[in-house]
């Protein structure tokens, strides 16, 4: 292993419990995660990070390989997406999300921290520096519009799927039509078949 994502995990670690002592809501948040194992695969990343959890807080790894509760592959813009259940599938039809596990864990686990009332950019600068806080928050607005553009052509594909769908579909007044036709027809073909067996006899 090497230190190159030690440091930042050790630092996003700290930080992450510093912040969850400030919130009176996080020691029942805990106790819900409490034994979990949750490991991230963000594309953004070079490396796979593994999150545990107990009642003290988060613990994270990056060489971590044991089993986990819930594995997550991703991208950094995508995880505050999680915490909505109705955004689960949407993702995962865009490609942007493939859970391995209980997709609640995930939720829980954003919600962790997404509930948090605090200024990201500066517990980053004070805890991280401010050159590696640039970069991460850097990384996370580039991320964010990514997947907003993502969503959005996913929304526009799925809304011309529709309209296409829409248009292949016959309208109700179509369709009577139609089947008034069919039993115009029928009795037709009825009324042939009479008069050729009349023919015949």
């Amino acid at each position: 292993m090497t230190l190159l994502p030690l440091l930042p995990t050790v630092l996003f670690e700290k930080l992450a419990n510093t912040l969850l002592k400030k919130d009176a809501q996080s020691p029942e948040r805990l106790r819900r995660l409490a034994g979990k194992r949750i490991r991230l695969k963000l594309k953004e990343l070079p490396f796979t990070t593994t999150v545990s959890v107990d009642d003290a807080g988060i613990y994270i790894s990056t060489a971590d390989s044991d089993d986990v509760d819930c594995c997550i592959s991703t991208e950094l813009g995508v995880l505050p997406e999680l915490q909505d259940t109705a955004n689960l599938t949407r993702l995962i039809k865009a490609d942007q999300l493939d859970i391995d596990g209980d997709p609640m864990l995930a939720q829980q686990l954003v919600g962790l921290f997404k509930s948090l009332d605090v200024d990201w950019d500066a517990e980053l600068a004070n805890t991280l520096g401010d050159a590696p806080a640039h970069w991460l928050m850097t990384l996370w607005g580039k991320s964010r519009s990514h997947v907003e553009k993502r969503l959005e052509e996913s929304k526009r594909w799925f809304k011309g799927v529709v309209t296409d769908e829409k248009q292949l579909l016959p309208t109700r007044e179509e369709f009577n039509e139609f089947k008034d036709n069919m039993q115009q027809l029928r009795a037709k073909v009825e009324r042939l078949q009479r008069q050729f067996g009349e023919r015949k006899s």
